[in-house]
């Protein structure tokens, strides 16, 4: 055999077994290059929810913590207010005190004194005047007092209560640390249960690992999906019957992406798709042929004129999994949004996903 002759016997090979082997798609393929069986698909699960787990533990340990630091600089703030307090207390009462012993020895009988010898009626009530504003002065300051102390019992009291408030978070955030600790063990049994069934984990690992990278993501789009702009979105179509007092709007998925997702640089290469199914949101990244992930969630109408997302299914790198994966994610994020308003004051009496498009129908 001539070295072209091998040479096209080794790209015909090539070309056949490129044909044969089957790329990973739909989920049939992981990291590994083999098929995913029962056993496998359920340590996938339960590792990966595990993850989801301990980034939503750390961000209640993050929010505690901001909580923490906000209510530490509210007590702060009191203690200084407390100084502030005491520093007039303090003058006030040598003021008091000074009254107390003029009025002791006699400062009574000294304004009558004064009064007895004013020269004439004038003089007389411009000093009973002088008298008066000096009484006032000092009944404004005892009036002064009994306000600043009980305004000093309420800043004790508050203060006490931010340092209980500030105790309990510090308690939180030590449950916190306990259970993220926990999850990381209970994961890492998985791990080594995982061992005692497969051949090989090291997918198991590679799998969490780009899940852990693709979490933050997520959690970011979960924790902002109701915040959007819905009510500034207007219909790509919209019909109103005037005689029966219905409507129907309806929006297209890439239209509602652009709205929705243009304003927002974390959020740009996330897109809905709509289909019977329901809405399917997705991130995929420059130059990627697959999303990164994508969930699919019903949408459903609630009784104060809402629509919540449900998810029904997510997927992550071609591998199908069910909602529980991140339900400890959601478990503290709002998944409902208000639909736009329309004029006549309609309501929304359905709501409908179709290939390509939302449909939600409004009555009176």
């Amino acid at each position: 055999m001539s070295r072209k002759q091998f040479i096209c016997v080794v790209i015909s090979i090539i070309f056949i077994l490129n044909i044969l082997i089957p790329n990973n798609t739909e989920g049939a393929l992981i990291f590994t290059g083999k098929k995913i069986d029962d056993v496998e698909q359920k340590l996938i699960e339960e590792i990966l929810a595990l993850d989801s787990k301990v980034l939503s533990l750390q961000n209640q340990l993050d929010e505690l913590s901001l909580q923490n630091k906000e209510l530490e600089k509210n007590l702060e703030q009191k203690k200084r207010e407390l100084i502030a307090l005491d520093n007039k207390f303090k003058d006030n009462q040598h003021q008091l005190a000074d009254w107390i012993v003029f009025s002791f020895k006699g400062g009574l009988g000294n304004f009558l004194t004064v009064l007895v010898g004013a020269d004439d009626l004038g003089e007389f009530f411009r000093r009973f005047d002088n008298i008066l504003f000096i009484m006032e002065y000092y009944n404004n300051v005892i009036l002064e007092t009994k306000s600043v102390i009980s305004i000093r019992r309420q800043e004790e009291l508050d203060i006490v209560d931010k340092q209980k408030q500030i105790k309990a978070l510090e308690e939180q955030a030590q449950k916190a640390l306990e259970e993220i600790k926990n999850t990381l063990e209970k994961k890492q049994n998985e791990l080594n249960q995982a061992k005692l069934v497969l051949d090989d984990t090291a997918f198991l690992e590679m799998m969490s690992k780009s899940w852990q990278e693709a979490l933050p993501s997520l959690d970011y789009l979960l924790k902002n999906l109701s915040k959007l702009p819905w009510s500034n979105v207007s219909p790509d179509d919209l019909k109103v019957n005037y005689f029966s007092l219905t409507a129907r709007a309806e929006f297209t998925d890439k239209s509602l992406t652009k709205k929705l997702f243009s304003g927002d640089e974390r959020l740009k290469y996330v897109y809905f798709t709509f289909s019977p199914e329901g809405v399917t949101v997705s991130e995929k990244l420059p130059g990627a042929k697959t999303p990164f992930y994508s969930i699919t969630c019903n949408m459903i109408l609630t009784k104060d004129q809402k629509v919540r997302f449900k998810p029904v299914k997510l997927d992550f790198s071609g591998v199908k999994l069910p909602p529980k994966v991140i339900e400890d994610l959601m478990a503290s994020y709002d998944m409902t949004f208000t639909p736009p308003p329309l004029p006549l004051d309609l309501k929304v009496s359905s709501i409908a996903t179709t290939n390509g498009k939302l449909r939600i129908d409004f009555k009176k």
